[in-house]
């Protein structure tokens, strides 16, 4: 019997904190791979302020790899430089089409390298670890996918690994890069913090042991709720704020343009860019007055898609994006700070004034999905502070 729909089948927990609990999560089957891409030299594009474009190719791969499976339920992470997925055996080659697909189009439109991996989760249990998966409710709309036991971050260190990358890259013109980028949109200015600071944060707990990892992260939900305050105090986007910040210019559409009319030619953009500016317009209208056209209702847009970000996941790490003030910050990083002391847990943060929205949009009336991330380096930077920390545990 095929085994691809295990995700599905899988219980919905209602909410996030229920990641920290090794027993709801269930062991991908054994016959599943997990495919992986990343942006190479990502530090470079950063520092010529190009994070954004990195950002739009982690959430174009995304893209590719829903429209290629389409009815079919995958889990999935999006990581800021780029994305994981986990695919059934009938759905391997497609899932390295769609992803060869999106690595050309990243070449073409942003000159940005995406390495593209796919490992089994065979070889994953070989090397004495394991993918568990569960899924989390973030909204009527959305159900994120959260993973423990150790078999993500081994796959994405043997993606990246000189001596492992040959034999699970998916080498250029092994496979026709083929699929679907439809519903990628680019259509928002960066949103301004509302308190001031956004922060991009990011925890591992040190233990192995499941119970006293789960307490650690427990824990540290605790803090970020008791410094920070509620989920809707600290989310980095508001309805009322998204009212003022639709996107016009040539800058802030080009990263949607890139995607989507990659292979257009310079007319054939421009074109694109024209028709994009009058949606914006259009939308802009239809929110701003409330109004209904046949499938959706526009008074309630920025409230669905409130709630339909991406603001924190789970992959043996926990990560989110944070609206909050200096003081608020430094509280948190103190304390993380002393229990990074006492080998309790490994962390990085970044901050930043604002934050930028890459949007998967299937239609307007539900299926929309936004990943949020600081600007100027967001989870990427987080990443090598915590990197860094890592390094002086050893």
């Amino acid at each position: 019997m095929s085994s691809a729909g295990f995700y599905a089948g899988l219980p919905v927990l209602p909410d996030f904190s229920g990641v920290a609990d090794p027993r709801n999560y269930s062991p991908l089957p054994g016959d599943w791979h997990v495919a992986t891409c990343d942006v190479r030299n990502s530090t470079l594009a950063v520092q010529a302020g190009n994070y954004k474009h990195v950002n739009t190719v982690g959430a174009s791969a995304v893209t590719a790899m829903l429209n290629a499976a389409g009815t079919l339920e995958i889990p999935f992470i999006f990581e800021g430089d780029g994305s994981a997925f986990c695919v059934p055996p009938d759905l391997l080659e497609d899932a390295k089409a769609a992803l060869v697909m999106t690595q050309d189009m990243a070449r073409k439109s942003f000159g940005l390298e995406l390495r593209v991996a796919t490992v089994p989760v065979a070889k994953i249990r070989d090397a004495g670890l394991e993918i568990q998966v569960a899924r989390v409710r973030v909204s009527d709309n959305y159900i994120q996918a959260a993973f423990a036991g150790g078999g993500m971050a081994y796959a994405d260190r043997y993606m990246k690994d000189p001596a492992t990358a040959p034999l699970c890259e998916v080498q250029p013109g092994s496979i026709v890069g083929r699929g679907s980028l439809e519903g990628l949109e680019c259509r928002w200015q960066d949103i301004p913090s509302r308190h001031g600071e956004t922060v991009s944060l990011m925890v591992r707990a040190l233990t192995k042991e499941p119970g006293k990892a789960a307490t650690v992260y427990r824990d540290v939900l605790a803090k970020v709720m008791d410094i920070y305050g509620s989920d809707e105090a600290c989310h980095p986007l508001t309805p009322p704020i998204l009212t003022l910040m639709p996107a016009l210019g040539a800058r802030q559409l080009g990263p949607e343009v890139g995607v989507r009319a990659a292979d257009r030619g310079a007319f054939g953009k421009w074109l694109y860019l024209m028709r994009v500016r009058w949606f914006v317009a259009l939308g802009w209208f239809l929110m701003k007055f409330g109004l209904k056209t046949e499938f959706t209702d526009w008074s309630t847009y920025k409230d669905t898609l409130f709630r339909n970000t991406d603001v924190r996941k789970f992959n043996d790490v926990y990560r989110q994006i944070l609206a909050g003030n200096a003081a608020q910050r430094e509280a948190l990083d103190a304390w993380l700070a002393e229990r990074y002391a006492q080998r309790e847990l490994v962390y990085g943060l970044h901050v930043t004034n604002r934050a930028h929205m890459t949007c998967l949009v299937f239609n307007y009336s539900g299926k929309h999905l936004h990943f949020i991330d600081g600007a100027d380096g967001g989870l990427f930077l987080a990443a090598k502070a915590f990197k860094e920390r890592a390094a002086k545990l050893l």
